[in-house]
């Protein structure tokens, strides 16, 4: 968990794999994506690998299209860094590419991470993979971009419910402070994430009302989400992001699943 022992292995990469975890959101692609910059800009070859599409509302971001599936990674590296993956099943199919590295390394801010890299940054009192990334681009001296910072303000956003849930920190209100400074367009991010939806995934907000249901004197909130229902609302598994938070919003819920076929 040393941070000096991180940066000073990151510094020693030449071909590097950063990889998202599977059913990817906004903070491990914005994370991931940000580093990606920060080590191009320090001369390094970087791959980013995910076992899964980010959903459609992230496609603004810098390099979001570079992403590679697990097959289409070629070559060795001789780094592979795992990025808000809290466990190593999470990497789904490119754990293979994360195993093959002689170097593993994670970065990650969820408590339960049991740090299965050989170098690890891991603060699990953290909101965001994303302040952690910050922290990590500052600390190599890399020249902080409006590019990076589109990509960790998406995430930090994503992450605490746009700063709003309780385990927001102090510290990603400051480093949304310095993205800020960068010129970072949080009205724009705001737009496209919150205000703009595409019609099949309204119309899987619509199927998903339908559906919801409340166990345990209302305190569960359930919603299951058949192939069927996905069909119907012309869907797919990437819009499903959030939804959860349907049932949630809901008076009385205390905890709220979402399940899909």
């Amino acid at each position: 968990n040393h941070l000096q022992d991180w940066l000073c292995q990151a510094r020693k990469a030449k071909r590097m794999a950063l990889i998202a975890h599977i059913s990817p959101d906004g903070d491990t692609v914005g994370a991931t994506l940000a580093l990606r910059l920060a080590f191009l800009s320090l001369g390094k070859a970087v791959d980013v690998i995910c076992d899964g599409k980010a959903s459609s509302s992230l496609s603004y971001l810098p390099g979001v299209e570079c992403f590679l599936a697990p097959d289409e990674a070629e070559g060795m590296y001789d780094t592979a860094i795992a990025v808000d993956v809290s466990d190593h099943k999470l990497l789904g199919k490119a754990d293979a590419v994360f195993d093959a590295a002689p170097v593993k390394m994670v970065i990650d801010h969820h408590a339960t991470n049991p740090g299965y890299g050989d170098f690890n940054y891991i603060r699990g009192d953290e909101c965001s993979c994303c302040v952690l990334a910050y922290e990590v681009i500052t600390a190599l001296g890399v020249q902080m971009t409006r590019e990076m910072s589109t990509c960790l303000m998406t995430g930090m956003s994503t992450d605490t419910g746009h700063f709003m849930y309780p385990y927001t920190t102090p510290k990603a209100f400051e480093v949304a402070a310095d993205l800020l400074r960068l010129g970072v367009d949080i009205s724009y991010i705001t737009r496209v994430l919150y205000r703009t939806q595409e019609r099949s995934a309204v119309n899987l907000t619509r199927v998903a009302y339908q559906k919801m249901r409340f166990e345990l004197g209302g305190q569960v909130g359930v919603i299951e989400l058949t192939q069927a229902d996905m069909n119907e609302a012309g869907a797919d598994y990437s819009q499903t992001s959030g939804l959860v938070n349907k049932a949630l919003e809901v008076e009385g819920v205390r905890m709220a699943i979402l399940a899909t076929q």
